[in-house]
Protein backbone atom coordinates (compact mmCIF):
# COMPACT_ATOMS: atom_id res chain seq x y z
CA UNK A 1 0.00 0.00 0.00
CA UNK A 2 1.46 3.26 -0.99
CA UNK A 3 1.88 5.99 1.53
CA UNK A 4 0.11 9.60 1.15
CA UNK A 5 -1.51 10.93 -2.13
CA UNK A 6 -1.79 8.84 -5.01
CA UNK A 7 -2.50 10.69 -8.43
CA UNK A 8 -4.71 9.41 -10.44
CA UNK A 9 -4.92 10.77 -14.20
CA UNK A 10 -8.72 11.88 -14.89
CA UNK A 11 -9.32 11.83 -18.50
CA UNK A 12 -11.48 14.95 -19.23
CA UNK A 13 -13.23 15.41 -22.56
CA UNK A 14 -12.62 18.84 -24.27
CA UNK A 15 -14.79 19.98 -26.94
CA UNK A 16 -13.33 19.61 -30.27
CA UNK A 17 -10.73 22.23 -31.67
CA UNK A 18 -10.87 21.96 -35.73
CA UNK A 19 -8.86 23.52 -38.03
CA UNK A 20 -9.74 24.46 -40.98
CA UNK A 21 -7.22 24.54 -44.55
CA UNK A 22 -4.93 27.16 -43.72
CA UNK A 23 -5.18 27.79 -40.14
CA UNK A 24 -2.40 24.73 -39.13
CA UNK A 25 -0.57 25.51 -41.32
CA UNK A 26 -0.19 29.41 -41.15
CA UNK A 27 0.31 28.51 -36.63
CA UNK A 28 2.68 26.21 -37.77
CA UNK A 29 4.46 29.00 -39.73
CA UNK A 30 3.95 31.42 -36.58
CA UNK A 31 5.47 29.04 -34.25
CA UNK A 32 8.31 28.07 -36.13
CA UNK A 33 9.29 31.63 -37.21
CA UNK A 34 10.08 32.56 -33.46
CA UNK A 35 11.07 29.30 -32.85
CA UNK A 36 8.14 28.41 -30.22
CA UNK A 37 7.39 25.01 -29.20
CA UNK A 38 4.86 25.10 -26.46
CA UNK A 39 1.13 24.20 -26.63
CA UNK A 40 -1.51 27.40 -27.44
CA UNK A 41 -3.91 28.19 -25.27
CA UNK A 42 -7.95 29.12 -26.17
CA UNK A 43 -9.13 31.88 -23.93
CA UNK A 44 -11.64 34.84 -23.25
CA UNK A 45 -9.51 38.16 -24.46
CA UNK A 46 -11.00 41.29 -23.48
CA UNK A 47 -10.63 43.85 -26.09
CA UNK A 48 -11.82 47.38 -24.64
CA UNK A 49 -15.36 48.14 -25.41
CA UNK A 50 -16.45 44.70 -26.67
CA UNK A 51 -17.83 41.33 -25.63
CA UNK A 52 -15.51 38.95 -25.06
CA UNK A 53 -14.08 36.74 -27.80
CA UNK A 54 -12.25 33.51 -28.05
CA UNK A 55 -8.56 34.43 -28.85
CA UNK A 56 -5.11 32.46 -29.10
CA UNK A 57 -1.79 32.76 -26.87
CA UNK A 58 1.61 30.47 -26.57
CA UNK A 59 1.16 29.63 -22.78
CA UNK A 60 1.84 26.35 -20.72
CA UNK A 61 0.28 23.79 -19.39
CA UNK A 62 -1.69 24.62 -16.29
CA UNK A 63 -3.38 22.47 -13.75
CA UNK A 64 -6.55 21.56 -14.61
CA UNK A 65 -6.07 22.67 -18.06
CA UNK A 66 -8.27 20.22 -20.81
CA UNK A 67 -5.82 19.42 -23.98
CA UNK A 68 -6.39 18.22 -27.50
CA UNK A 69 -4.14 17.39 -30.15
CA UNK A 70 -5.09 18.47 -33.43
CA UNK A 71 -2.89 18.55 -37.12
CA UNK A 72 0.13 17.92 -34.90
CA UNK A 73 -0.60 21.13 -32.50
CA UNK A 74 -1.42 20.93 -28.49
CA UNK A 75 -4.38 23.00 -27.76
CA UNK A 76 -4.90 23.69 -23.68
CA UNK A 77 -8.14 25.28 -22.53
CA UNK A 78 -9.36 26.30 -19.04
CA UNK A 79 -12.27 24.05 -18.20
CA UNK A 80 -14.37 26.90 -17.77
CA UNK A 81 -13.64 28.65 -21.15
CA UNK A 82 -14.31 25.60 -22.31
CA UNK A 83 -17.58 24.55 -20.93
CA UNK A 84 -18.73 28.14 -22.19
CA UNK A 85 -17.76 28.25 -25.56
CA UNK A 86 -18.13 24.10 -26.76
CA UNK A 87 -16.55 22.88 -30.36
CA UNK A 88 -14.24 25.39 -31.33
CA UNK A 89 -12.92 26.35 -35.32
CA UNK A 90 -10.21 27.82 -36.08
CA UNK A 91 -9.90 29.34 -39.58
CA UNK A 92 -7.51 31.42 -40.97
CA UNK A 93 -7.94 34.25 -43.32
CA UNK A 94 -5.30 36.79 -45.54
CA UNK A 95 -7.32 39.28 -46.82
CA UNK A 96 -6.69 43.03 -47.51
CA UNK A 97 -6.85 44.68 -43.41
CA UNK A 98 -7.82 41.46 -42.64
CA UNK A 99 -5.13 39.29 -41.50
CA UNK A 100 -5.20 36.36 -38.62
CA UNK A 101 -7.32 33.85 -36.94
CA UNK A 102 -10.69 33.83 -36.71
CA UNK A 103 -11.86 31.50 -33.45
CA UNK A 104 -16.04 30.62 -33.65
CA UNK A 105 -17.59 28.03 -31.48
CA UNK A 106 -20.68 26.31 -31.08
CA UNK A 107 -22.08 28.14 -28.00
CA UNK A 108 -20.90 32.00 -29.11
CA UNK A 109 -19.65 33.99 -26.51
CA UNK A 110 -20.75 36.90 -27.58
CA UNK A 111 -22.75 38.39 -30.15
CA UNK A 112 -19.89 39.46 -32.30
CA UNK A 113 -18.61 35.15 -32.15
CA UNK A 114 -16.98 35.18 -35.61
CA UNK A 115 -16.50 38.68 -36.31
CA UNK A 116 -13.27 39.64 -35.24
CA UNK A 117 -9.73 38.30 -36.31
CA UNK A 118 -6.88 37.53 -33.73
CA UNK A 119 -3.02 37.41 -33.98
CA UNK A 120 -1.35 34.44 -31.62
CA UNK A 121 -0.59 36.69 -28.30
CA UNK A 122 2.96 35.06 -26.43
CA UNK A 123 2.61 35.02 -22.68
CA UNK A 124 5.42 36.05 -20.36
CA UNK A 125 6.45 33.18 -19.38
CA UNK A 126 5.80 30.78 -22.32
CA UNK A 127 9.09 30.97 -24.26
Amino acid sequence: MAKGWEYIRIERAIPTVKLEARAGQAIKSFLAEKGIQRPLRIHLQFTGCCDPSLGLSVDSIREPDLIEEADGLTFVIDPEVSQLAGDITISYTDEIGRKGFILTSDKPVSEWDGLGVCAIGILPDSQ
